[in-house]
């Protein structure tokens, strides 16, 4: 082969290469494969959590039109009380994909269309302000982040303040052990010292370290492990197996049928009066009756029998709660509004135990009119089980409906 003929291969190579990486871009810019090059088409969706500030987290969601018709999705989980990005990630979705994908965050909490702008500011800032206190965003940050494209931050009014009450605020997440609470936790004390911050350990979080001191009352590390399994060395499990499978029956029956439930209960008392979830069962059967002298009866020979038995405390709690007796609630729980702090010795507590317990605390504090902190509780309850009927009792509670808000006003007055 000629010297020419080598030169004339060469440049249809290197021709057919140009050409191979043109149809890839056009490609890409297609499927939006890269969001630097979709963030060239028009904006779609700005969403962002209604009431984001007020609830501390939640995702944001900015969307760009691709000319296929998908859509090119960047999602970030922010925290502005203290971590920024928690989570990210950059995904080409086709309609019904994104629809599904928004409409499962929309399950959680109403979403509300913001200025790309603000957009922009909103989850940048985020990001600044942890950067400032030590935390780096999530690794798909930056890919998620190159679909802003042009936005212009700067063009935004609004100004966001990150942290709350004037302080960064960690809450543990469901998905961080006790390894990484201490982590943050720690980093948040070299930077800013013990009482430069706010933080809570919703889901037992790590115990307290030497390079930590305690920040007192308002915040302390609570660790204990929860668990939905029996948790063993209890009179219950010492009962026979037709026992345990009768009172599971009467469990489930109890608020269908409570009076039949009640004949089932006092020959089984009868037979193990060691058992306190009988005395539990069979007060709140004779409260479903409105059998009110009975159901105190009960209730006060369950407290002398069982003075430590966590549901007779909450079962004592909110007959004082309906009666307004708020005083007496503090004296049930010893003043101690955490169950690691009220059961010092126990490390495990079944799941029932802990969502009922914060049930409790959120009306006590409700009650005396602290809302931040019966709304920590209910934070902490939606993180355990959102579809627990102690959540959504909560849910009620903190959050009711105008015409139940008007009634329970109109009670109040009566």
């Amino acid at each position: 082969m000629g010297i020419d003929e080598r030169r004339r291969q060469k440049k249809l190579a290197k021709k057919a290469a140009e050409r191979k990486a043109r149809q890839a871009e056009r490609k890409s810019l297609v499927t939006g494969g890269s969001a630097k090059l979709a963030a060239q088409f028009p904006i779609g969706d700005c969403l962002a959590p209604i009431g984001l500030f007020e609830e501390g987290i939640g995702t944001v969601v900015l969307t760009r039109l691709l000319p296929g018709g998908e859509i090119a999705v960047a999602g970030f989980l922010v925290d502005t009380y203290c971590l920024g990005a928690k989570n990210a990630l950059y995904r080409v979705l086709s309609l019904a994909e994104y629809d599904y994908y928004r409409g499962q965050i929309e399950a959680q909490t109403p979403l509300e269309r913001i200025h790309p702008s603000c957009l922009r500011k909103l989850v940048e800032g985020a990001v600044r302000y942890a950067r400032d206190l030590g935390f780096p965003p999530h690794p798909d940050y930056a890919r998620a982040a190159q679909l802003f494209g042009d936005i212009d931050a700067a063009a935004c009014p609004v100004r966001y303040v990150y942290g709350k009450g004037g302080q960064p605020f960690y809450v543990s997440g469901p998905n961080e052990s006790a390894a990484q609470s201490r982590k943050i936790i720690d980093t948040l004390a070299r930077r800013l010292g013990p009482d430069g911050f706010h933080y809570m350990t919703a889901l037992g979080g790590p115990e307290p370290s030497t390079s930590t001191p305690m920040l007192g009352q308002s915040a302390q590390l609570i660790s204990y492990e929860i668990s939905d399994e029996p948790l063993g060395d209890t009179a219950y499990d010492r009962l026979p197996q037709s026992v345990k499978d009768e009172m599971e029956q009467i469990y489930y029956l109890l608020r269908q049928k409570p009076r039949e439930t009640i004949s089932q209960l006092l020959p089984l008392i009868e037979r193990h009066p060691e058992v306190p979830q009988l005395y539990n069962y069979l007060q709140s059967a004779y409260q479903l009756l409105h059998d009110r002298e009975n159901a105190q009866r009960i209730l006060d020979e369950m407290l002398e029998r069982f003075p430590d038995y966590l549901f007779g405390r909450i079962a004592y709690a909110r007959d004082c709660l309906e009666r307004g007796d708020l005083d007496k609630v503090v004296e049930i729980f010893e003043g101690k509004y955490d169950l690691k702090l009220l059961y010092p010795d126990r490390e495990r507590f079944h799941i029932s135990e802990v969502l009922n317990f914060d049930y409790i605390m959120a009306w006590y504090f409700h009650a005396k009119g602290d809302h931040d902190r019966a709304e920590m509780y209910y934070k902490v309850l939606k993180q355990i089980d959102p579809e627990h009927e102690a959540t959504r009792a909560t849910d009620r509670l903190l959050h009711p409906s105008p015409i139940a808000a008007w009634l329970r006003k109109l009670a109040q007055k009566s």
